[in-house]
């Protein structure tokens, strides 16, 4: 019986020892591409809703911008709650955005969680980056 972990536990650490050395393949993988650089998280993530009685409701987002270097545009983010699932509800190229602007755009009164990534186009596609922590609204009707 323990000649059998001992064997199973060097063949562990072998597997182990040797993926250290596998290489990325990956044209966006920051960590194995100089060239590639991950777009940094937005900060100071402000947040509006529409005043209560609007006939249309929105839901305003300033944030700092992120430098041109490292970011090209910026991905909103909406859920119904903190640990739900987030979706995709507008793709900016500024520091701001206005859902419920739109047309396609639909914000309904209620209590949401916004959250932005920026990303930064490549030759080889689109990478993005982490989306700051998810921040708290409520639209009136």
């Amino acid at each position: 019986m323990k000649r059998r972990t001992v064997y199973l536990l060097l063949l562990v650490l072998a597997v182990l020892l040797s993926s250290c050395g596998l290489k990325r393949g990956n044209p966006l993988d920051p960590s194995g591409n100089h060239n590639v650089e991950a777009p940094m998280i937005i900060s100071d993530l402000e947040i509006y809703s529409s005043p209560p009685g609007a006939a249309n409701k929105y839901v305003e987002m300033r944030w700092t911008a992120n430098p041109p270097y490292n970011t090209d545009g910026y991905f909103v983010y909406r859920a119904i709650g903190y640990f739900s699932t987030f979706a995709v509800v507008d793709t900016v190229y500024t520091n701001n955005a206005s859902h419920g602007s739109k047309p396609w755009h639909r914000v309904m009164p209620g209590q949401y969680w916004y959250k932005i990534s920026a990303f930064k186009q490549y030759p080889a596609g689109r990478l993005e980056g982490r989306a700051c922590e998810p921040t708290w609204v409520e639209v009136r009707p």
